[in-house]
């Protein structure tokens, strides 16, 4: 099993190569089904569309819970007992995979909310909200073996860079809460990628369900945040993307991390 590299695979090959209970944390985005664009490829270009359409492709509803049960089950296999998860889902379907993660054998935990300060305008302003909240589902295998505490100011206050980040280490006992505000990935941390988290949503997370030297693993590692997260918190990474593109710009963020 070779670890700290992304794959360029279909994650559901790449799992299947996995043994059985070696990974300590789960961390990812998958694709999210856009069934409400009825122009979706029209709509490719417009400055105000954020979505991944290269990966938005099923056919039908079924066929992409389908598609995440099937790569719940095999994470399900290889997550030792006690490991925790953490999901991306659009609120679309967030209810959906509170029920597959538990009919996979995962316990359902908690929805936590992303609040982003700068969303992007709805594209038709004057007929819905803009979109400014995101979901992630969190989920365990039995009781969760890690969970390393921080204050609700930790868990908030915007982070500007890896440095600041690594600076704050002031932990205590106090409840965390199930919500974390914070911009769009910006500035030099954003590549391409359509859909890429920043850094600030994956950082504490990680370091709260994950300890140094233990395996986190992303089936749909993106432009890498996951990967970024976690060597910059002394973990050690595993992970598959489908896109050459993104594989590369995952790699050319590890490589600047140093």
């Amino acid at each position: 099993m070779e670890i700290n590299i992304i794959h360029n695979k279909s994650c559901l090959d790449g799992l299947k190569e996995l043994p059985d209970a070696c990974i300590d944390l789960i961390f990812t985005d998958p694709p999210y089904y856009q069934y409400r664009a009825q122009n979706v490829k029209g709509l490719k270009n417009h400055k105000d569309v954020v979505t991944e359409f290269e990966f938005d492709g099923f056919n039908s509803e079924d066929e992409y819970l389908q598609f995440l049960e099937d790569v719940l089950t095999e994470c399900f296999r290889v997550c030792k007992p006690g490991a925790s998860g953490y999901l991306w889902c659009g609120d679309d379907f967030v209810s959906y995979l509170n029920r597959i993660v538990e009919r996979v054998g995962f316990q359902f935990r908690k929805v936590i909310h992303w609040h982003k300060t700068n969303p992007f305008p709805a594209i038709y302003t004057r007929k819905m909200y803009s979109n400014s909240m995101e979901m992630m589902v969190h989920f365990s295998k039995g009781i969760p073996k890690t969970w390393n505490h921080k204050s609700v100011n930790e868990m908030h206050n915007f982070i500007h860079s890896p440095e600041q980040y690594n600076q704050q280490h002031e932990n205590d006992m106090a409840e965390m809460p199930n919500f974390i505000q914070t911009p769009i990935c910006m500035g030099k941390e954003r590549t391409k990628h359509k859909t890429q988290k920043p850094l600030k949503v994956c950082l504490p997370y990680i370091e709260i369900s994950s300890n140094q030297d233990d395996l986190v693993l992303d089936p749909f590692m993106g432009s890498g945040s996951t990967a970024v997260a976690s060597k910059m918190l002394q973990r050690n990474f595993i992970g598959y993307e489908l896109s050459e593109e993104f594989c590369k710009f995952a790699e050319q963020r590890l490589t600047d991390l140093g």
